[in-house]
């Protein structure tokens, strides 16, 4: 099944504001983050580990735990955690 993973407010080269992601059925949101984090290996990007374990994801504009299942066609919105004040 194929997901649209957009990417918020992470410090990314461009053309990495989102992704189609290819996972097996019966995905959860979980797996969708390891898929990422392989992506962006696979390209040689770096991102801070911990700022995608602890990012808010929707799936389709409802949030979401690392448990929900995730179907084909969903839109996974995975938004950085912000900071400061």
């Amino acid at each position: 099944m194929k997901v649209l993973v957009k990417f918020f407010v992470f410090d990314l080269p461009p053309g990495f504001a989102d992704a189609e992601l290819e996972l097996p059925e019966g995905s959860v949101v979980k797996d969708v983050l390891d898929a990422c984090l392989d992506l962006l290996e696979q390209r040689n990007v770096t991102m801070d580990v911990n700022e995608l374990k602890t990012a808010t994801v929707m799936v389709n504009n409802k949030w979401s735990d690392a448990d929900d299942p995730v179907a084909d066609g969903d839109t996974v919105s995975i938004i950085r955690p912000m900071d400061g004040g």
